[in-house]
């Protein structure tokens, strides 16, 4: 995309943070068109692989209506697994729109890139999808089902959006006016409780731990580590400090006015008074640091502390502690500008799965779901994304068997910390870029118990199944890097039920 977007993943083209211390193959472009088309005309047909078959998707164009717009796609096995008569991809399909209610082919999701947000399918008051198909999952069999959802439209009538779908983005989808494609449920627009627009977030961590940054169209969170900031006890800053410090500013500085609630955590160590007093002394003394190098006239700073109170891991260990130790930095603002990755540096050692160029590919033994080829022939540049797709094709003789999956997710944790929570196995691998780790566009749909439950922009499980010789695709969007000519990739966490890999020099169409 030529110009650069004024949007969550426009400004999360990842941080210039110089710091010392701390499945469906990709379908073809649509492109323009010289008439618009018709409702009922198919225009754009992928195929979808997974639990042992293959599933054909026809789409139709998206219809507005008033301030909705309606997207109809054909489902229809093309390739049954052996002895089954339909298949039920719900891991591929189906999502929530609010916590704890999954929707029949809620992974069908539009996006807005100029207003760096992703609109969820629209449901009734219970929470069930507006449209045809209205129970929580599919079931597709070799005639074919007629899925229909609704989505708010954007705010600019003449506003392009791109579908996700499983393992394939399309971007810039044909918008048409009219009447949809005819099903035998009623619409119902008028029972619509929810039609979600959700800003698209995304995170950027120093691969030596000391900073994350977490943004969205309205905040900037930035974590700096306690121990590269202070000796410990102390609420004196560290030689390092004036390095972090300064690179907070520049990425304060690419941020439009607003206000920076700084605080102070500590780790259980102590007694709950002097943990309190260390974590405010701390949080003031960046704060008066902040204050001497940012035009205070457009940024004002409220320090505070936590104490041990809101741990983002558990007191059990001492990384985990160190973990603890930190001052949490937030900016509060009603626009986003744009920020930039450094994309050079030196590509840290990586011990802990094997290597491989992305077009290449690893070979990963994934037990009783067979061995698996997994690469990244190329990734593309869209819509003020990277759109990657991962590629598992299946290598050994084995047929498909219930139960058995290919697993690409690091492991069931939440990149995001703690008090945050998405599906078992999300599809999170990261890209690396210079000394930093991007991590997929994501964003929240609400809280469910104590945890913000959020989901990925892209492909939301990574778990699937296949028979020799099928691929399985996964598809993760990032912000984009426009310095960048190709990419690492990679999975990290090191969870015993995870699978680690990194693939390189991947190149960028």
């Amino acid at each position: 995309m030529g110009t650069a977007q004024r949007s969550v993943f426009g400004a999360a083209l990842a941080l210039a943070l110089v710091l010392t211390g701390c499945t469906a193959a990709p379908a073809p472009d649509p492109g323009p068109t010289d008439a618009p088309a018709a409702t009922d005309e198919v225009v754009e047909t992928i195929t979808v692989t997974g639990s042992g078959g293959e599933i054909e998707v026809a789409l139709h164009p998206l219809v507005r209506i008033d301030d909705h717009l309606v997207l109809t796609a054909d489902l229809t096995a093309v390739e049954l697994p052996e002895g089954k008569e339909s298949i039920s991809p719900s891991a591929w399909f189906d999502l929530e729109t609010v916590p704890g209610v999954p929707v029949a082919g809620g992974a069908l999701r539009l996006i807005d890139p100029a207003a760096g947000s992703i609109h969820l399918p629209a449901v009734d008051a219970a929470g069930a999808p507006i449209g045809s198909v209205v129970t929580r999952s599919l079931s597709v069999r070799a005639e074919p089902v007629r899925l229909q959802r609704v989505f708010a439209a954007p705010e600019e009538a003449d506003a392009a959006v791109g579908l996700v779908l499983p393992g394939a983005y399309l971007d810039a989808f044909p918008v048409v006016d009219g009447e949809p494609p005819e099903t035998e449920d009623d619409l119902a627009l008028d029972d619509i409780d929810q039609a979600p627009i959700v800003p698209l977030e995304s995170t950027t961590r120093e691969l030596d731990g000391a900073v994350q940054v977490t943004q969205s169209s309205e905040t900037l969170q930035i974590s700096l580590s306690g121990d590269v900031l202070f000796a410990f006890g102390s609420a004196e800053l560290s030689a390092d400090a004036a390095t972090i410090l300064g690179s907070v500013v520049e990425t304060l500085g690419t941020r439009e006015a607003g206000v920076v609630d700084i605080v102070g955590h500590t780790d259980d160590v102590g007694d709950d008074a002097s943990n309190q007093a260390l974590s405010e002394a701390r949080a003031a003394a960046v704060a008066g640091a902040l204050g001497s190098l940012l035009e205070t006239g457009d940024f004002e700073l409220r320090p505070s502390g936590r104490g041990e109170s809101e741990p983002v891991a558990a007191n059990d260990s001492d990384a985990n502690r160190q973990l603890n130790r930190r001052v949490s930095l937030t900016l509060t603002t009603t626009q986003v500008s744009e920020t930039e990755v450094a994309a050079d540096g030196q590509l840290p050692p990586f011990e802990d799965g094997p290597v491989a160029p992305g077009p290449d590919g690893v070979a990963l033994d994934m037990g009783a779901a067979g061995t698996f080829q997994i690469a990244v022939p190329s990734a593309r540049r869209v819509d003020g994304m990277l759109a990657v797709v991962v590629e598992a094709t299946r290598t050994d003789d084995g047929a498909y068997r219930l139960g058995t999956v290919a697993n690409l997710s690091p492991g069931p944790w939440s990149y995001r910390g703690a008090g945050t929570d998405a599906r078992l196995y999300p599809f999170a691998p990261r890209l690396v870029v210079g000394t930093s780790a991007v991590y997929p566009l994501d964003y929240p749909i609400g809280a469910e118990e104590s945890d913000i439950q959020w989901r990925l922009a892209g492909q939301t499980d990574a778990r699937d199944g296949a028979s020799s010789g099928q691929t399985l695709r996964f598809l993760a969007l990032f912000p984009d890097v426009p310095d960048a000519d190709a990419l690492t990739l990679e999975t990290d966490g090191g969870a015993a039920w995870g699978t680690i890999y990194r693939l390189t020099d991947i190149p960028i169409e």
